[in-house]
């Protein structure tokens, strides 16, 4: 199924930004820079190069081409009003874009596609900026601040994220959970996949008690095993599983007493090429240690996300220093991944610099193919 980038567009059509700009009063005494005109500035900014800056931004607001492709009459603004708005602009707005489109059919039907088990990746990226140029955020680096971001995956579209605000987030045991926890059942049975930053017995107990089904690498903690299990298929391309064991966290410290009771399933084999040890917990009993263990390789596509933001989408280098206007450029480049990555994968393209362009070459013909049939239609005898 080819999806043209009209169609990826009208996944967020001007009704919803208008229904959107009343329902949160984004526009309220606001002359210049309505929410819809940032939401289309921001978009075309993330679409049309890696680079983006305020000045970017104002070149863009200006140009013939940005106000052909969306519609904009919004009178050209300076670098300085785009980022004073920028701070002041209420992110609820773009965070209700995001829900929307993320719970839009369209996009359930490209998610699930008939599947009965999906995986969420979960992970979290940060970025680092002078603690002159940043008042808040998390002190990992005398002279720095950290600003962490978690973020949930789902068929390489991103379903949810999160800033973590608080000292304490640094650590992935505080803030990961948080993220995890909030994992919503929809349609299909839903399998957290992360890596071995959550270490906290207790927090594994946690996912079991609330219903949540997980995959993740076990480092040093210390085991005792209820049984061995038979094992039938044994081998990937990449790892041969050599145990599966269903066992129980060995020391009760810092679990509850409910918690020091649970039963995990463990995984246990070795890469073909390194010959490395690797251990996979679990609380997922009804796939075989082989699905297990591919299950975790998955989860390198979140890796591959972070990457495809900061190069592709500029998310290492946030146009605004105030948290709310972080929180709008987090939720706006959400949003344009979401809308690139359907393109991408529903028209099987490889490369996503090469997706970028496509995009935006196939809305250019599509104004040029909408102006020929009104010229055709002006000048026909």
């Amino acid at each position: 199924m080819d999806w043209k980038a009209e169609d990826i567009i009208g996944l967020v059509p001007d009704e919803l930004l208008d229904d959107l700009a009343d329902e949160t009063g984004v526009d309220y005494s606001v002359k210049k820079l309505h929410g819809k005109h940032i939401f289309k500035l921001f978009l075309f900014g993330f679409l049309n190069g890696r680079a983006m800056s305020l000045r970017i931004l104002e070149t863009i607001s200006k140009s013939a081409r940005f106000k052909n492709l969306f519609g904009s009459q919004a009178k050209p603004v300076k670098h300085s009003g785009i980022g004073m708005r920028l701070n002041k602009i209420s992110h609820q707005y773009f965070e209700k874009i995001f829900q929307y489109l993320i719970a839009s059919p369209k996009l359930e039907t490209v998610l699930f596609d008939r599947k009965k088990i999906m995986a969420s990746k979960i992970d979290s990226t940060i970025v680092t900026l002078s603690s002159k140029l940043l008042k808040f955020g998390l002190d990992d680096n005398p002279g720095y601040k950290t600003l962490k971001f978690g973020v949930s995956l789902r068929a390489s579209v991103p379903v949810n994220i999160m800033l973590f605000k608080g000292q304490e987030n640094l650590s992935e045991d505080n803030a990961l959970p948080k993220l995890i926890l909030e994992q919503k059942q929809k349609k299909a049975l839903n399998i957290c996949v992360f890596d071995r930053g959550i270490q906290r017995k207790q927090n594994f107990a946690d996912f079991n008690a609330n219903k949540i089904f997980f995959v993740s690498r076990l480092s040093t903690q210390k085991i005792t095993v209820i049984k061995n299990q038979p094992l039938t298929d044994t081998d990937t391309l990449t790892f041969t599983v050599t145990k599966d064991q269903i066992i129980r966290f060995a020391s009760d410290e810092g679990m509850t007493t409910e918690g020091a009771k649970t039963e995990f399933r463990l995984i246990t084999g070795t890469t073909k090429e390194t010959k490395r040890t690797m251990k996979f917990l679990t609380n997922v009993l009804f796939l075989s240690a082989v699905e297990i263990a591919e299950l975790y390789k998955s989860r390198w596509e979140i890796e591959t996300f972070f990457k495809f933001i900061k190069q592709e989408m500029n998310f290492s280098h946030l146009l605004s220093r105030s948290e709310n206007g972080i929180k709008v450029i987090m939720y706006l480049t959400m949003i344009a991944a979401i809308l690139l990555t359907l393109y991408k994968k529903l028209n099987q393209i490889m490369g996503w610099a090469v997706a970028k362009l496509m995009f935006l070459n196939e809305l250019d013909i599509a104004m040029a193919n909408e102006w020929r049939d009104e010229m055709r239609l002006a000048y026909s005898p």
